[in-house]
């Protein structure tokens, strides 16, 4: 993920810096008013699609984060769960129904299992 923010910052610095220098570029050359304007213009119109897309670029590597993240969950809870399977999950439901309430063991005059 480190790597994604510092390929991040190094594309909105290069974007910053082109329209830095653009701008000063146009600024200090010697044209006429509308010649200035137009290539104002230009370089907005520029900068506008670079803009869309670095957001198209950062929207599809976020998204890609994040179907990772849930991958990842899904897998570590299903590797430690009791169940991992359903068929285990099925047995594992029998197995419950067949132990008794801590009402059925206590009317036995038994102690229930403080940890359930």
């Amino acid at each position: 993920m480190s790597k994604q923010s510092g390929g991040n910052g190094i594309l909105i610095g290069a974007v910053v810096g082109g329209v830095i220098g653009a701008a000063t570029a146009l600024l200090l050359a010697p044209k006429s008013g509308e010649r200035l304007r137009a290539d104002l213009s230009n370089q907005i119109q520029a900068i506008g699609k670079r803009t869309m897309e670095f957001k198209e670029s950062l929207c599809s590597q976020t998204k890609d984060t994040i179907e990772e993240a849930l991958e990842e969950a899904c897998d570590t809870t299903i590797a430690n769960s009791m169940a991992p399977r359903e068929e285990d999950m099925v047995k594992l439901g029998k197995e419950m129904q067949a132990m008794p309430t801590n009402s059925e063991i206590l009317k036995r005059g038994l102690a229930p299992d403080p940890a359930q």
